[in-house]
């Protein structure tokens, strides 16, 4: 009896041993799956975040600069137009002959400027005479264009847009300081954030005989080019000695027009070296000052101005708000906070009654969560298993594809930015910059190698008139309709590209002689002889083509441009709807035998 009772105490103290062990083992276990999968999911989640916040960075940096490179072609467009105005024959006419007749038609022209860019304050024609008396005015006062005339007609030789314009040559373009308009009488731009652009009216002596001069709408102007940008993107602009002229907050800008200095130096300390131009581009995170609550990931290039200026260079910054890049990555974290859970909680379970077995898919799951937090594949899962493990293998698996997911969809956002920044976003075709790369190359290869080649400049005879009559949506339409049968007609070998507004380009790479090159000329031509239909009604399109070759009408990029450009303009002279080339007749010989 004695003795039965003993056994059955020795078979409860082994049970007991027994038992210990396995919830020591397990609780071993346990600890070291708690840590591994605590330590695994916190290295994974930090990776990410940072993955995704300098992936933020970049993309940040590329819509700044497609950014600078908007305002770079706004001002260029802003510089045509001048350019337009100040040679035209009416100008020319009232600084050295005024008259109401010559008066009424610049008015005219200038309304229509205006009206064609609602950013335009005010166009005037200055006189160099008479301490820069204005001779023709055209004020916007809301939605008007108010022509001011005699009395309210102002000396302006004072000022730098004037007495500096007028010390230029015939082509050139001055760009103001930009400032708040204290100018008295100004209507609409008075008291306003204002830049002015100006170019000299010269005779046929080079004699500076005047000003033409537009005052841009700053605010107006810059809403337009950034109203692309997603909502909470900050946009800020200063000047070359870093005072605010567009910021967030209105208070801080023009600090110098109240007395005071408001400077992005000071609220972004990092900039420091881009106004001291040792770099041309600078990306960081603020998290300091008025940054302190909501840090903010920014980007700032620096943007030299291409005129005659005090202003000689401009600093364009965005910035994104912290919390909302990062956004992506809690949300991941969230993900790997609930499978770590799940992986401790399969931890204990399976450590309780089976460590041993455990061990193994263990250390596999680790060993395959650290090649993910080193940025390789998840490979060799259990993802087949029934249990606990096969779970936690496929939200391993599935955490993986959800992450590559979003980091394509960061490279294909940065893609889509770097096709904007080279392409025109209305026909698709390349813009003025990826054509004069592709010119350049073009060029050198011409040095090189000796290879040949023809550029022809492509102005749309009478546009204007179809915007005026069927709208700006019809001339859309002329346009998309354009930019296809051009690329149609050509080689793809070839290049056809927008340079904006009704201006295309075709460069021939390598053309046979110059009977293939008036052939292909004569193609575009006949494409659009076909009327292009827009809804009910059909347009008819006709233009004008200048053909310029290399080496023989040029040996660089401008030097081809400006012979094209300059042939264009003799066919507009011959009549329209032909081609001319810069140098001979427009075909010497016929174009077939």
């Amino acid at each position: 009896m004695g003795s039965h009772r003993l056994g059955r105490s020795g078979q409860q103290g082994t049970r007991a041993v027994k038992s210990g062990i396995a919830v020591k083992l397990g609780l071993l276990l346990a600890v070291v799956g708690l840590l591994a999968s605590g330590l695994t999911g916190y290295y994974a989640y930090d990776v990410s975040r940072g993955q995704l916040v300098q992936s933020a960075k970049n993309e940040l940096l590329t819509s700044t600069s497609g950014l600078a490179r908007r305002i770079a072609l706004a001002r260029d467009e802003i510089s045509r137009n001048l350019q337009v105005l100040s040679s035209h024959p009416s100008a020319l006419s009232v600084l050295q002959k005024p008259g109401l007749a010559q008066e009424e038609q610049l008015a005219t022209l200038f309304k229509l400027m205006m009206e064609a860019n609602p950013g335009y304050f005010q166009v005037r024609l200055i006189s160099a005479a008479d301490n820069g008396m204005e001779r023709v005015r055209v004020d916007r006062d809301g939605a008007q264009l108010v022509r001011v005339t005699g009395d309210e007609l102002q000396e302006k030789g004072h000022f730098p847009y004037v007495s500096d314009t007028l010390k230029m040559a015939s082509g050139g373009i001055y760009l103001s300081r930009i400032d708040i308009n204290h100018e008295r009488g100004a209507h609409e731009g008075q008291e306003q954030p204002t830049v002015r652009l100006a170019a000299p009216v010269t005779d046929r002596k080079g004699q500076v005989l005047g000003a033409v001069v537009i005052n841009i709408d700053l605010n107006r102007t810059f809403k337009q080019i950034a109203s692309n940008l997603p909502k909470d993107t900050q946009f800020f602009l200063t000047n070359r000695d870093g005072d605010f002229l567009i910021h967030p907050d209105n208070s801080q800008t023009f600090g110098f027009d109240k007395g005071r200095r408001v400077l992005v130096q000071d609220e972004f300390p990092a900039t420091r070296s881009l106004l001291e131009s040792e770099f041309d581009q600078v990306v960081f995170e603020a998290a300091q000052g008025r940054y302190a609550d909501a840090p903010v990931v920014a980007a700032f290039v620096g943007n030299k101005v291409r005129a005659t200026s005090d202003e000689t260079r401009l600093i364009l910054g965005l910035a994104q708000p912290l919390s909302a890049i990062v956004a992506q990555a809690d949300q991941l974290g969230l993900a790997i906070l609930q499978i770590v859970g799940g992986f401790c909680l399969a931890c204990i379970l399976l450590a309780t009654f089976v460590a041993r077995a455990v061990t193994k898919p263990i250390d596999s799951m680790s060993s395959a969560a650290q090649r993910f937090a080193n940025g390789y594949e998840i490979d060799g899962l259990p993802v087949d298993r029934k249990d606990e493990i096969g779970v936690l293998a496929r939200s391993f698996s599935q955490m993986q594809a959800q992450i590559k997911q979003q980091l394509t969809a960061l490279q294909d956002s940065q893609k889509n930015l770097e096709h904007l920044a080279l392409h025109d976003m209305l026909t698709g075709l390349p813009n003025r910059r990826l054509f004069h790369e592709r010119l350049e190359q073009a060029v050198e290869r011409g040095r090189r190698n000796g290879e040949r080649f023809a550029l022809l400049f492509i102005d749309l005879d009478n546009f204007k008139d179809i915007n005026d009559q069927l709208g700006h949506e019809a001339g859309d339409a002329a346009l998309k309709e354009i930019a296809q049968r051009l690329a149609t007609a050509t080689r793809k070998v070839d290049t056809v590209a927008r340079l904006g507004g009704d201006e295309f380009v075709v460069l021939l790479n390598n053309p046979a002689d110059r009977r293939q090159i008036a052939s292909i000329a004569s193609q575009l031509l006949d494409c659009m002889q076909s009327p292009i239909p827009f809804g009910p009604l059909s347009m008819r399109v006709s233009f004008s083509i200048g053909i310029g070759q290399y080496p023989d009408d040029g040996d660089t990029a401008s030097g081809i441009i400006s012979s094209a450009d300059h042939a264009m303009y003799l066919a507009k002279t011959d009549g329209r709807n032909g081609f001319r080339f810069c140098s001979g007749d427009t075909v010497s010989e016929p174009l077939f035998d």
